[in-house]
């Protein structure tokens, strides 16, 4: 038993001095922290494709589509932050801008990266996987997306329900 509980220690002190004492308070969030740390998706852009890992352990394979050359997915290391279901994309740009898009209604969303990056679904897209971020109008079904990842809508509920906010995600080019 002390083998085990040593880790999970160690990972709580030093999360303790990363996030503060008050946000590991509830012993929820605690076994939030050793979900998200088991837990982790990876995202490839150039293969326009995600996998869930539980371990060592793929979950989940789904096609993807992610942003266009004038507006790709960041790439790195995230943590999701914010999840959201339902939810409602505004457009930051004008109407006037090439960039803007109406308000876009999605089921489930996870935000990875302050600026409005998110895992969501995608109701007005029929297509994923490769080929479909070559275009350059995004919102469309060979367009990309403007950074975000759009997944099928049951992969979306899947990892929205799987994946605690902590999860790390992955983005490789």
């Amino acid at each position: 038993m002390r083998g085990r509980l040593f880790p999970l220690l160690v990972v709580l002190v030093a999360l303790a001095f990363t996030v503060g004492p008050t946000q590991l308070s509830q012993p929820a969030q605690a076994s939030n922290i050793r979900a998200s740390v088991a837990k982790r998706i990876t995202i490839n852009v150039k293969q326009e494709r995600l996998r869930a890992w539980v371990g060592n352990k793929v979950v989940l394979v789904t096609p993807i589509t992610s942003g266009d050359r004038y507006l790709p997915t960041p790439t790195g290391w995230f943590t999701i932050f914010a999840k959201f279901s339902p939810y409602t994309m505004i457009s930051p740009w004008p109407k006037s801008s090439y960039k803007y898009y109406p308000p876009s209604h999605m089921s489930f969303a996870m935000e990875f990266r302050s600026g409005g990056y998110f895992i969501h679904d995608a109701p007005w897209r029929t297509a994923y996987g490769k080929g479909t971020n070559a275009g350059t109008q995004p919102g469309t079904n060979y367009g990309g997306t403007h950074g975000c990842v759009n997944v099928p809508y049951a992969a979306a509920k899947f990892l929205y329900s799987w994946a605690p906010v902590g999860t790390r995600v992955h983005i490789v080019p």
